[in-house]
């Protein structure tokens, strides 16, 4: 897939309730996190957010090939990491569309991201799962600011402006999110990686 979008893959948060961060769920022997950046290594450039246990996870993943940064402020909550990536995009100058996604989605991939740039017109574009919005979310350069101003997780800032959006529906489930150590034996099947 050509680069049409910028992506940032936010990695900064806690996963306490899963007992081990996130990112370094074993997926075939790799860290889950590295099998993510892979997935998405097509975007330009792919800037990584990390926070919590930020070094731990630095030193067990290779993750060639991604702008990574850290997010120090990862307490304040996902609109902070969300705010990160987008500034550096800001800083590097970058004017394409952001794809912004979460480390512990697993299964996103080119067949969820193609529909969102066929149907991007500018504004935020957005997958509607039967029937619930979801992540990934394409925002346009001229949705930046709103979005970093704001502090928030970018999914609610998007649902809270339906004037902004544009939605992609489908028929689907939403790809399952690793949240506790159940979602795991779910998730990786769906990303074929079981």
């Amino acid at each position: 897939m050509t680069a049409e979008a910028a992506g940032v893959l936010l990695a900064g948060g806690p996963s306490d309730a899963l007992g081990e961060p996130v990112q370094l769920v074993d997926v075939g022997g790799r860290p889950l996190l590295e099998r993510v950046v892979e997935r998405l290594a097509w975007l330009d450039p792919l800037v990584v957010v990390l926070g919590w246990r930020a070094e731990e996870i630095l030193e067990a993943t290779d993750l060639s090939g991604a702008v990574v940064i850290i997010n120090y402020d990862w307490e304040e909550g996902i609109g902070s990491s969300m705010r990160t990536g987008l500034d550096h995009l800001s800083r590097e100058r970058i004017h394409r569309p952001a794809l912004v996604t979460l480390a512990n989605l697993p299964a996103i991939g080119e067949e969820h991201v193609r529909p969102l740039l066929a149907a991007h017109a500018g504004g935020v574009t957005l997958p509607v799962y039967r029937y619930d919005a979801g992540y990934p979310l394409l925002l346009d350069r001229s949705q930046w600011d709103r979005f970093m101003s704001r502090g928030l997780d970018p999914l609610d800032i998007a649902l809270a402006h339906p004037e902004w959006v544009t939605e992609v529906r489908g028929d689907e489930h939403a790809p399952r999110r690793i949240r506790v150590p159940t979602d795991i034996e779910e998730a990786l099947p769906r990303f074929g990686a079981a």
